[in-house]
C-alpha cells in the first residue's frame, strides 16, 4: 500500500437522515447484476459477466414459490457482550436463555417480463437477560423487469435490526451482490444495530456478445452504544461484458465510492478499476474471477507521539491530529458455483475489498472467504451449512485488526400436515492479533416448531 500523509484535506458532507430513513423503509435495494429475461434478446454477457442476479428468496440456488411461515423457538446464547465492562473493567460476557417468536416468507415469482425474489424474517426475543430482549429483522428483495427487448432495469438490496451480532439471520450476508457495504458482518459487540441500502442497475445489450451497465447505491448502518459510529454511503459504477464463447465471458468496469461516518472524524472516497472474467465449466459448474485497484482518499485522525519537552509540560505523551491520505488497495473476488442437483447447492467465494468498518475502526480492508451448502429436499429434510471467515484492517487512523470465524448448521423436517421441526447451532470465534487481545468465543443453538404450507420441507436461512 503506498500512501502519503498530509496534514488536513477536504471533508465531504454527506446525506444522514435521508439515508437512515432508508433502512426503515423496507424499499431497498443494493448492487447487482442478472441476466436478460426470455421475453427476448441475447442473455449471454449479462449471465456470466456480472453473476446471476441476487439469490433473494433462492433455496439451494433455485427459484421456490413464495411461502409464508411462523413458529416459536428456545434458544440459548453463550459469550453475549454488550457494550459494557464488568465491576473489575473488562468486557462483559453473558450466557442467555430464551424464546423467539419468528415469521417470515420467502421465494421468487416470475413475472411478465421479470422476477421477483424476497427473503424476509421478523420475530421478538424474550431472554432472561433484559439486555437482550427486543425485536429481530431482516430483509432483502429483488425486482428485475425487462424495459425493452435489448435493455433491463434490476433493483436489490437488504434491511435489518438487532441486537446479537450472531445466531440471528442477516438476509444477503451470503449474496455477495449485497453485502459488502449493505449488511454488516464484523460486529464486535452484540449492541442494536441497523442497516439498509437502495440502489438500481441498467443493462444495455449492444449485441449479440457486447452489454453495458451502470449502477448507483445507497447505504447506511447506525449503531446504539455511546461511541460505536455509523456510516453513510454511496457507490456508482459503470462496466462492459463480452462474451467470448457460450460459456465464457470478460468484463471491465469503474467503481466509486463515498464513506461518511456519525460520532467520529473523517470521510473515504475511493476510485476504482476492474476486469474479470466468468466460465461456465459445465452445466453444474461456474466459476467467476475479478481483479483491480483502488484508490483511496481518506480523511481521519491518528495518535501522534507529543515531544519529550512538552509531554513533560502538559503530562500527556500523545495526541491526536487531523490527516489526510492517499492509498492504493488491490481488490478481487473469486466465486466458484457447483450445483450438486437440482435441489442441493455448494459455493466457495474470497474477496478483498474497502469496507466503512465495523463501528472501532472505519475504512478497512476486508479480506474474507466462506463455503455455503445448501440442500432442499423433495420431501421431508432440508439442511443448510456454511463457514466463512474475515479479516479486517484499518486504513485510516492508528492500525487495527479483527479476524473472525464462524460457522453454522441448520435443519429441517417436516412433520404432520403443515409442521415443522427446525433446529439450527453455531459458533463465532476472534482470533486475537497483534494490535489487540479481543478473543470472544460464542456459541448459539435454537430448537422449534413451525406452521408453514407447502409440499417441500421448510428451509430457514
Amino acid at each position: 500500500m503506498l500512501q502519503s500523509i498530509k496534514s488536513y484535506g477536504p471533508r465531504i458532507n454527506f446525506l444522514d437522515k435521508t439515508l437512515l430513513a432508508l433502512a426503515f423503509s423496507g424499499i431497498c435495494f443494493g448492487q447487482m447484476g442478472s441476466q436478460m429475461g426470455s421475453g427476448g434478446g441475447f442473455g449471454g454477457p449479462a449471465v456470466l459477466g456480472r453473476g446471476s442476479g441476487s439469490g433473494a428468496g433462492q433455496r439451494a440456488g433455485a427459484d421456490v414459490a413464495l411461502r409464508f411461515y411462523a413458529g416459536v423457538t428456545a434458544v440459548f446464547d453463550t459469550g453475549l457482550a454488550g457494550f459494557a465492562v464488568d465491576p473489575s473493567g473488562s468486557l462483559r460476557s453473558s450466557s442467555t436463555t430464551g424464546v423467539d417468536g419468528v415469521a417470515g416468507i420467502y421465494g421468487t415469482k416470475r413475472l411478465h417480463r421479470g422476477q421477483f425474489g424476497i427473503n424476509y424474517q421478523g420475530g421478538y426475543h424474550q431472554s432472561n437477560q433484559k439486555l437482550y430482549n427486543g425485536t429481530d429483522q431482516s430483509l432483502t428483495l429483488f425486482y428485475s423487469t425487462q424495459t425493452t427487448k435489448r435493455s433491463q432495469l434490476s433493483l436489490n438490496g437488504s434491511a435489518g435490526t438487532t441486537n446479537r451480532a450472531v445466531g440471528v439471520p442477516m438476509n444477503g450476508a451470503f449474496d455477495s451482490l449485497v453485502n459488502t457495504y449493505s449488511v454488516p458482518t464484523n460486529e464486535l459487540f452484540d449492541n442494536r444495530f441497523y442497516y439498509g441500502g437502495a440502489g438500481a442497475q441498467f443493462i444495455l445489450q449492444k449485441s449479440a456478445r457486447l452489454s453495458f451497465g451502470v449502477t448507483g447505491n445507497l447505504f447506511v448502518t447506525r449503531r446504539t452504544g455511546g461511541i460505536l459510529f455509523g456510516s453513510n454511503g454511496l457507490f456508482s459504477g459503470a462496466n462492459a461484458a463480452y462474451r467470448l464463447s457460450r460459456r465464457q465471458t470478460v468484463t471491465a468496469g469503474y467503481q466509486f465510492f463515498v464513506f461518511n461516518f456519525t460520532r467520529n472524524f473523517g470521510d473515504s472516497y475511493g476510485h476504482g478499476v476492474f476486469g474479470g472474467y466468468s466460465i461456465q465449466v459445465s452445466p453444474s459448474l461456474s466459476l467467476s474471477i475479478r481483479g483491480g485497484a483502488t484508490r483511496l482518499e481518506s480523511l481521519g485522525l491518528r495518535t501522534v507521539s507529543i515531544d519529550p519537552v512538552i509531554a513533560a509540560l502538559i503530562g500527556r505523551a500523545s495526541t491526536q491530529e487531523v490527516y489526510y491520505g492517499i492509498s492504493t488497495i488491490p481488490n478481487g473476488a473469486l466465486t466458484v458455483n457447483y450445483k450438486v442437483s437440482k435441489r442441493c447447492s455448494l459455493t466457495g467465494f474470497g474477496s478483498l475489498a474497502v469496507t466503512p468498518g465495523n463501528g472501532v475502526i472505519n475504512t478497512s480492508r476486508n479480506l474474507s472467504s466462506g463455503v455455503n451448502y445448501a440442500y432442499s429436499g423433495f420431501r421431508v429434510v432440508s439442511l443448510g451449512a456454511n463457514a466463512f471467515y474475515s479479516r479486517l484492517s484499518s486504513v485510516v487512523g492508528d492500525h487495527q485488526t479483527f479476524s473472525t470465524i464462524n460457522a453454522a448448521l441448520t435443519a429441517s423436517r417436516k412433520l404432520a400436515g403443515n409442521f415443522h421441526l427446525v433446529a439450527n447451532a453455531g459458533t463465532r470465534k476472534f482470533l486475537q492479533s497483534d494490535t489487540n487481545a479481543y478473543n470472544r468465543l460464542t456459541y448459539y443453538g435454537s430448537f422449534g416448531v413451525f406452521w408453514s404450507p407447502g409440499e417441500l420441507p421448510l428451509s430457514i436461512h
